[in-house]
């Protein structure tokens, strides 16, 4: 039981450490991008973070409705499905298909500037 626990808690504040560093990066990129190349890039990772977000947020309100009273998911399993997720956001981000976010973040930066 007590290796359990110790196991919960490192996945919890891996994960909680992991968003506050992801989030910490993005930011940082942004204010320290020097070219629009680097500034779109940033909105981009922003926007993926976002909708990466958004995915875990549906995910967890699924789990409302699901008939199941226990998680059979393992820590090791809602590591992957965080990378997963990430990855698909990315994706999405990429190839068009986000929400616009990244885009009118960019374009209100490049205002702001002048």
């Amino acid at each position: 039981m007590a290796v359990s626990s110790i196991g919960d808690t490192y996945f919890t504040n891996y994960s909680a450490d992991a968003s506050d560093a992801v989030s910490d990066r993005v930011t940082n990129q942004i204010q320290n991008a020097e070219t629009d190349e680097e500034t779109l890039d940033a909105c981009k990772q922003f926007e993926a973070y976002m909708i990466q977000q958004m995915f875990k947020s549906m995910e967890e309100s699924a789990k409302v409705f699901s008939d199941d009273d226990e998680d059979s998911s393992g820590d090791y399993v809602e590591m992957f499905q965080d990378n997963y997720l990430s990855t698909i956001a990315e994706q999405m981000v990429n190839s068009g298909q986000g929400l616009g976010i990244a885009e009118q973040l960019y374009d209100s930066i490049n205002q702001n500037k002048n």
